[in-house]
Formats: structure tokens, C-alpha cells, sequence
């Protein structure tokens, strides 16, 4: 089994350098990396590691927490990344109710990354905090390769996105919910990625999420959701392919 780490910021990392993260990881079947980014801040040092790192893809995109780092021309500065990279995605995107009230404003920031994802046909890596509504009413606008990522939501809001065909990105934080077995018995696992959204959503308190402990959140889901964890991972691999387009 390879796994692909489909949500991490290696350009945040403090603890460790990239090298010794991705080489960690490889010792533990880790093998490929989807690299997002936050903000027109960071997307030279995301596209400065995805050459340095041929398993690293490159994801370019405006967090919803940062919009207000947004430049004027910065929708045709991400066209030009996509043009310039067949591989990069779009992301992280989105909205979050709960850190950025102006919920308009989100959405006219998301509205160009979809553009651009359907236009180029790209995945798009989607950020959703209490925009259930929001996201429902723009599931037709959406690629199929599209991916909440960092999802904890309802087991009937997982099945609501999965419907429309859409991937569930999965990490840690699941873990520490209550009813995180509900939750995972109540989604089909036939459109979940793993992902670690590194250095962020720490298994450990106060260390940072290191990809190499992929393979034990495997083993916590499958569990957790009673299935063999060679079923899952056989579920696994395909959906990766899948979402990657291979």
C-alpha cells in the first residue's frame, strides 16, 4: 500500500525541515503529498517545493481565513500556476462561518477557484466550516473531483456530499470526536482520502502532525468503522487513483 497524504502544508512546518518529513513518511509507505496552500503569500514557496519534490503536488488556493491577503490580479496569477503546472490543483478554498463572518466575500474568493478547477479540470480541495447551506446550494457548480477536507460533519451532511460525488478528506481530527465511529459508519468509505493537513490537527498535543503516521489512521478508521484494514486499504487505493485521476 502507498499512501497519499491528500492535505498537508509542508511550507508551515517549525520542528522539522521538508526533507526530513517527506523521507519520514517514505519509510512508512508515505509516498505522495498534495501541498496547499493558504494564500498568495505562499504559493512561490509551494511551487519551490513541488520541483524540488516530485511526489509533492501543488495545490494553489485562498484560504477562507485570508481573504483579506487577496491582491487584484490574483485569480489570473493561480491561472497562470495552473498553466504552468499540469499537476497543480486548486485549494485550499472555501468558507468558514465560524473564524470569517462576512460569508459574501468567501464566496465571491470561492466562486473563481471553481472556475478555474472545472476550466482546467483540476481537483479542487475545499475548506468547510459551517457552510452546510452555502456549499448544498453550489454542489452543481462543484468538479467531481472535489474534497472536503478535514471532515468531522454529520454522518447525514458526509452522505449529502458523497451523493453528489464528491471525496471526504479524513485526518486526526475525526478521532477526537464523541461519535467519530458514527460518523465513519454512516459515510461510504468508497469516497474517503486520508490526509494529515500537517503540521495542523495534531494527534499528539502540542507536536505537529507528521505524515509517516498515516498508516495508524488507517488502522483508527477501520476499526472504527468495522471493516478489515486490508478492505480498507484496497478501498483506499482506488479512491486515491480515482480522485488523481490515474
Amino acid at each position: 500500500m502507498r499512501y497519499l497524504d491528500s492535505h498537508i502544508h509542508l511550507q508551515d512546518y517549525k520542528t522539522q525541515e521538508v526533507k526530513n518529513v517527506v523521507n519520514n513518511a517514505a519509510k512508512n509507505n508515505v509516498t505522495r503529498f498534495i501541498n496547499a496552500s493558504a494564500c498568495p503569500d505562499d504559493w512561490q514557496e509551494v511551487k519551490i517545493l513541488a520541483n524540488q519534490y516530485p511526489q509533492l503536488i501543488p495545490a494553489y488556493g485562498i484560504h477562507p481565513w485570508h481573504t483579506n491577503k487577496t491582491t487584484q490580479d490574483w485569480a489570473n496569477s493561480l491561472e497562470k500556476l495552473l498553466q504552468e503546472n499540469p499537476r497543480a490543483m486548486v485549494g485550499e478554498c472555501g468558507i468558514d462561518r465560524l473564524k470569517n463572518p462576512d460569508v459574501q466575500q468567501q464566496i465571491q474568493i470561492l466562486l473563481p477557484h471553481i472556475n478555474l478547477a472545472n476550466k482546467y479540470n483540476r481537483p479542487l480541495i475545499i475548506h468547510s466550516v459551517k457552510a452546510d447551506r452555502e456549499f448544498s446550494e453550489l454542489f452543481e457548480k462543484l468538479p467531481k473531483r472535489t474534497v472536503f477536507h478535514s471532515f468531522t460533519g454529520s454522518a447525514e451532511w458526509g452522505r449529502e456530499i458523497q451523493k453528489h460525488g464528491f471525496f471526504i478528506g479524513i485526518n486526526f481530527s475525526v478521532l477526537r470526536k464523541k461519535n467519530a465511529a458514527e460518523i465513519l459508519r454512516g459515510i461510504s468509505l468508497n469516497k474517503v482520502l486520508l490526509e494529515t493537513d500537517g503540521p495542523y490537527q495534531n494527534y499528539v498535543k502540542d507536536e505537529e502532525t507528521m505524515p509517516q503516521n498515516l498508516p495508524f489512521l488507517a488502522e483508527k478508521i477501520a476499526e472504527l468503522a468495522d471493516v478489515g484494514l486490508s478492505d480498507f486499504l484496497e478501498i483506499l487505493t482506488h479512491n486515491q487513483q480515482e480522485f488523481l485521476g490515474e
